[in-house]
């Protein structure tokens, strides 16, 4: 990762201004965030694999826009906004497999095909209007390592070339074959913080010695309050002496992920994705998390366990250790994340500032401010 500059605040002396209190808990700022941030870039979704079958679909939400996202014959993915053109009710509510290769709406029973196309509509002969001029609104949808990204604004850069300029450096993990990796749990969190409170905790270990002393155990140099180490050159950092897992169980027979035997000691990697995702790559698991802000003050958390193939359905293997480890961590994350949200809302709080060690939450900040006043 690069460490881009940011200016001093020279009311306070060696420290970097972060976020104001209004951006914490603004309406107003929120809406805008939401127009000038994910309304315009590429926004985790969601895993490929949860996608299998021919019109297997799944509903999100970005800002106030519902898609729909579904599995075509010939085993592409689509995206739509989730919009009927008749009369605008919204076509799907639920996510899963077994709706066939129709999209119908509830409303009025028009029917498209899951390449978006007007195939019915009741009561319309096909004499009375032409239906091939009808067809579900498009959205831009891509995959990298079998994570499914959309965006909202077609003038964006490809989703490759948004990537590669990013200060996290995501290709830099392609060595881990996320792609050929499997779901095999997924949490679900509701956090009453803003979206941005969750992000900068994520993006420093200072608080890790007091809120994470289990993670410390297994990687000591994260109580030392760094998440980064400085002897090495790929972004990753070590376990501890005969740690050989991110998990309640060492030792737990779990097959390795990608690359990770090519390394020296068993290592954890992580990676913030701008806008709205997070990468942890330990030695038996990947665990990918997607932010959903919900407004200024509740941020949906979707964590999905990847693990190789041969593990999933697997009874030998367990799982659980590892997943429930990491979803300590995550709670943890979320508690602390909450208490900032309380405070934040104080009239009696300003601003928010990092320290030299808090590079990376200062890297957000940096993309952040150039993206919000982009307008």
């Amino acid at each position: 990762m690069t460490n881009n500059s940011v200016s001093i605040n020279n009311n306070i002396q060696g420290l970097r201004q972060s976020f104001t209190r209004d951006e914490y808990v603004s309406p107003a700022v929120f809406a805008h965030e939401m127009n000038e941030i994910f309304a315009k870039r590429w926004n985790l979704v969601g895993r490929a694999d949860q996608l299998v079958h021919v019109g297997d679909r799944l509903v999100v939400e970005i800002g106030n826009e519902s898609i729909l996202i579904v599995r075509n014959r010939e085993g592409e993915l689509r995206a739509y906004y989730n919009v009927c053109q008749h009369r605008g009710s919204q076509l799907c509510d639920k996510s899963g497999s077994g709706f066939g290769a129709a999209i119908t709406c509830p409303y009025h029973s028009w029917s498209y095909s899951l390449e978006g196309k007007l195939v019915s509509a009741i009561h319309h002969d096909k004499e009375s209007f032409d239906r091939d001029s009808i067809s579900l609104t498009q959205v831009r949808i891509d995959e990298w390592q079998g994570n499914m990204f959309v965006c909202l604004n077609d003038d964006e850069e490809s989703l490759h070339d948004w990537l590669k300029d990013l200060y996290s450096e995501p290709f830099d993990l392609d060595r881990f074959e996320m792609g050929n990796l499997k779901t095999a749990y997924t949490t679900v969190d509701e956090a009453q913080a803003n979206w941005k409170v969750l992000i900068e905790n994520y993006c420093e270990c200072l608080h890790c010695s007091v809120v994470h002393p289990e993670f410390c155990e297994l990687v000591p140099i994260y109580g030392k309050g760094f998440n980064y180490q400085n002897d090495r050159f790929d972004n990753g950092v070590s376990l501890a002496p005969g740690m050989t897992a991110v998990s309640f169980k060492q030792n737990e027979g779990l097959p390795l992920i990608a690359s990770m035997e090519d390394l020296e000691t068993y290592s954890v990697f992580g990676a913030y994705i701008y806008p709205n995702m997070l990468i942890d790559v330990n030695p038996t698991v990947v665990a990918i998390t997607t932010y959903i802000p919900r407004s200024p003050t509740h941020t949906t958390i979707i964590t999905n366990y990847l693990f190789p193939a041969e593990v999933i359905g697997n009874p030998a293997m367990d799982i659980m250790p590892t997943v429930e480890f990491n979803d300590l961590v995550n709670h943890q994350d979320i508690g602390v994340s909450e208490r900032v949200q309380r405070g934040v809302a104080s009239k009696s709080f300003k601003r928010a500032y990092h320290s030299e060690m808090e590079k990376y939450a200062q890297q957000f900040v940096k993309q952040y401010r150039q993206d919000i006043t982009n307008v």
